[in-house]
């Protein structure tokens, strides 16, 4: 039975209203839990025939839901959870519709019940009572009380008691969706600051390989994969790309890192001496060798080797390598007997290894052992726009090294930077930083004068020749003068590129390997246009 006194509303609901306004103040995560706590002590509230439930309003299909309800124990609650009720339909959508809280006495006579309902909860209904959960943004929800005709009928005070109890109810899940945002925004936070974090970490771990271009951030990938597994790595890019720097950054970053880690050349070598460098040999192994050496395979035990040039390796030289690889020994020059090693070999070259094995200058067994996981350094004319960042870090460097006190680099003397080609690469960058650092006086910045004529490039061809070079010509100039010869080819073969492009600079330049800037500035000044 319902409980009723002279106030209007008894002391259990109030009792309720207080728990729940105590209850939602405090709680912010287990608002599941709280709501099927609130259904259950309303409908023992309301009596034993009552059915209470929460409605909530789908954003999406724009229907109602039952997420929370209590009933006398006919209704499986998941066939109930599965009812959809449009807005604007019954008596519950009419509600919502409205915003308005409605008592229905009999719901027999209401044109807008559904007898589903009944058939649903396997009881008559008598009275009906439905409050509007009402938040900051709207109604997004009902709750909603059923009584069986067997109870007795609702009235203005239960539907009173609905409605205190449903604006305490919808500022607990208006709370809840608050602070599921928060932790939402927290979380995604966390995660781009944890990517951030990474990155960092990365650029930590490979210090050397300095960019941001979309290049350099493939390679930084690529790096990452190699060391984290022991996988053969082939590093291939033009000369002073850096590819030992990025050999010594895979091997740093690796679980070997702690590990010694050294460069061949293997062009640097006879084929003789590098077998008796890399395997070792025994005393008397040949003349001279008066006691016996152990080889760089086996001094690097627990770390990494980058045979570099690798597609310099004399023929007979790739054989033993091979078996090296497939082994995991080494047997030392006058040896009979292998012995285990326990190194990594990484390998690079400035040529295309998949180009010399098409000539047949090197072995296809070897190169598929060695190119497991190729990686390719890219020049710097494919990354321009890592230029500026190199030049800092290059000028700092020089400028340690030097122990010189340099301000900078003018504005002139930087654009000139920026728009060389570099066709050596990194290496002739920082030569070229290393030269202007030497030149420059203490205290002063680094200018045009400071720059090599490589870079400066501004004396005219018409100051050393009366007209210019037609394109395809050849020109007939001093032999004892070198600016005069540089600046006749550039200007014949310029000239060449340009025609075969039909005249078109942008092509051209990209042809050159320069911008568009500087091929304007060098047809200029070459008197090419």
């Amino acid at each position: 039975m319902m409980d009723r006194t002279g106030t209007g509303l008894g002391e259990p609901r109030f009792e309720l209203l207080f728990e729940l306004s105590r209850s939602f103040a405090e709680t912010t995560t287990d608002l599941e839990s709280l709501l099927r706590s609130v259904v259950a002590r309303c409908r023992a509230i309301f009596g034993a025939e009552s059915n209470v439930a929460i409605m909530l309003l789908d954003d999406e299909s724009g229907d109602l839901y039952f997420p929370y309800a209590d009933t006398d124990g006919h209704v499986h609650l998941q066939a109930l959870r599965d009812v959809r009720i449009p807005v604007g339909e019954g008596i519950s959508g009419a509600v919502l519709a409205s915003g308005r809280p409605e008592l229905v006495v009999d719901a027999h006579t209401d044109p807008r019940f559904d007898p589903a309902i009944e058939r649903l909860l396997g009881v008559a209904v008598g009275s009906i009572i439905v409050a509007p959960l009402r938040m900051r943004d709207g109604v997004v929800g009902l709750m909603t009380v059923a009584q069986s005709r067997l109870g007795p009928r609702f009235d203005a005070q239960d539907l009173a008691f609905l409605e205190s109890l449903a604006s305490y109810v919808a500022l607990a899940i208006d709370n809840a969706r608050m602070y599921e945002r928060m932790r939402a925004a927290e979380e995604s936070l966390r995660v781009e600051v944890g990517a951030l974090r990474a990155d960092l970490e990365r650029r930590d771990l490979f210090p050397e390989i300095i960019g941001t271009s979309t290049a350099i951030r493939d390679l930084i990938r690529l790096m990452e994969s190699a060391a984290a597994s022991q996988i053969a790595v082939l590093i291939e890019g033009e000369t002073g790309t850096g590819k030992e720097l990025v050999a010594r950054g895979i091997h740093r970053a690796s679980a070997r890192g702690q590990g010694p880690f050294l460069a061949v050349n293997c062009g640097a070598f006879t084929p003789e001496l590098l077998e008796a460098e890399l395997f070792g040999h025994e005393r008397g192994a040949f003349t001279g060798a008066e006691r016996a050496h152990v080889g760089l395979f086996e001094a690097l035990t627990g770390g990494s080797i980058l045979l570099d040039e690798v597609g310099e390796m004399p023929p007979a030289m790739q054989v033993k390598l091979l078996r090296v690889l497939q082994q995991g020994e080494v047997i030392p020059v006058g040896a009979t007997v292998g012995r285990r090693i326990d190194v990594r070999v990484i390998s690079a070259s400035n040529v295309s290894l998949e180009a010399e094995l098409a000539r047949g200058s090197f072995r296809a067994d070897l190169f598929y052992r060695l190119a497991a996981f190729p990686i390719r350094v890219p020049p710097l004319r494919e990354r321009r726009g890592d230029i500026p960042a190199l030049v800092d870090h290059l000028l700092h460097r020089a400028v340690a090294e030097h122990d010189k006190q340099i301000l900078g680099i003018t504005p002139e003397a930087r654009a000139l930077l920026l728009e060389c080609a570099w066709p050596g690469n990194v290496r002739q960058l920082r030569n070229e930083v290393q030269r202007a650092v030497a030149l420059a006086r203490p205290g002063d910045l680094i200018d045009v004068g400071d720059l090599s004529e490589a870079v400066r490039d501004v004396v005219p061809v018409a100051a050393h020749a009366e007209e210019p070079a037609a394109p395809g010509t050849r020109v007939a100039i001093d032999a004892a003068s070198l600016r005069d010869a540089r600046l006749a080819f550039e200007a014949s073969y310029i000239g060449d590129v340009l025609e075969r492009e039909g005249g078109n600079v942008s092509r051209a330049a990209a042809v050159l390997g320069i911008s568009r800037v500087m091929l304007h500035k060098k047809l200029k000044q070459l008197g090419l246009r």
